[in-house]
């Protein structure tokens, strides 16, 4: 009796969930700050991260912390002496990409590594940062009774995983159902086939396996998220340029050739489903708030370059959402 009590009272009561919904941040210092403040900023109880988490270069730092570093950002090459060396990293985290410091012959060591060898050194770099990123999670979160759950997308390498794993305060959820507050959110942060043959991505027959795996264990539709990266096929939620075989956009007449090219898979399961929300990023270009039939489908979309997160604030209260873009 309990469990319907609790129902009927988020139906009738005065306060509901509130979730603050962002995604696709690449690597972007700053914005995670941003996210993980969006709790106290919008009085949210739930904060969730949709994917693409890490960032795509590291910046040597070339030297030693007596006499400084040489390093070559943007295209112009500066030195830096040791008191500023901080700062510079800061910027650089900012800008999404990971500074490390290295003698010349460890440079000289990673240029001669293998194509794989040189993947596998980047992928620890960047653990080196984002393992920091869940740290600060649990310093700006604990106690707050705020959840701040957080998702791969298809960009992110595997290490990406583990490091959740062992997090002490951030909740992975891929390929899980999750609770909160009366409701069931299942993820996948895979994608389908894109150009750039990403670390993640699967083909449609398997991504509607995968989410129909996870839809069998909701006790309820109608109060069930779906958090998956890649947006519905043909939905607005998924329009980007057209890429030819060089990875070059393709042109009509003086602009870009839109297409869509988000998920059949994940249109198809939105479709069989139902669910009350289904929340995505993957594709930065397309923001917007569509309905597939009953499901409220959200992509916030990503500026990620600017310094300024794109997020979705969503009121859940019973069987009913309520949505906000916000961005700042």
């Amino acid at each position: 009796m309990g469990l319907f009590r609790r129902r009927k009272d988020k139906e009738a009561g005065d306060k509901p969930v509130r979730l603050f919904y962002a995604s696709d941040i690449h690597g972007t210092e700053v914005l995670w700050r941003k996210f993980l403040n969006a709790g106290k900023a919008y009085e949210a109880d739930v904060l969730v991260m949709g994917g693409d988490l890490t960032g795509k270069a590291v910046i040597p730092l070339v030297g030693d912390e007596s006499s400084g570093y040489e390093v070559e950002l943007f295209g112009e090459r500066r030195r830096v002496a040791p008191e500023e060396v901080e700062e510079l990293e800061r910027q650089i985290r900012g800008k999404g990409m990971y500074p490390h410091r290295m003698s010349a012959e460890e440079v000289e060591r990673v240029a001669a590594m293998s194509e794989e060898e040189r993947e596998e050194w980047f992928a620890e770099v960047m653990l080196i940062t984002f393992r920091r990123w869940l740290e600060l999670a649990e310093e700006r979160l604990a106690g707050s009774g705020v959840r701040c759950i957080v998702m791969p997308g298809n960009d992110d390498p595997p290490g990406v995983d583990e490091a959740l794993e062992q997090a002490s305060y951030v909740e992975a959820c891929d390929g899980r159902v999750v609770e909160f507050d009366g409701y069931t959110m299942i993820s996948l942060g895979y994608s389908n086939p894109t150009p750039f043959d990403s670390p993640r991505e699967l083909p449609e027959e398997e991504i509607a396996r995968r989410v129909d795996e996870l839809a069998e264990q909701v006790p309820d539709m109608s109060r069930c998220i779906f958090n998956l990266h890649v947006p519905p096929y043909d939905s607005q939620l998924d329009t980007a340029p057209e890429l030819d075989e060089d990875l070059q956009v393709v042109m009509q007449g003086s602009k870009p050739k839109q297409i869509p090219v988000g998920s059949t898979a994940v249109r198809a399961v939105i479709e069989r489903h139902q669910p009350l929300l289904s929340l995505h990023g993957h594709v930065h270009e397309s923001p917007g708030a569509v309905r597939i039939g009953r499901t409220l489908c959200i992509n916030p979309g990503s500026d990620y370059h600017t310094g300024r997160i794109s997020g979705c604030l969503l009121a859940l209260r019973g069987e009913k959402v309520t949505h906000q873009f916000v961005n700042g």
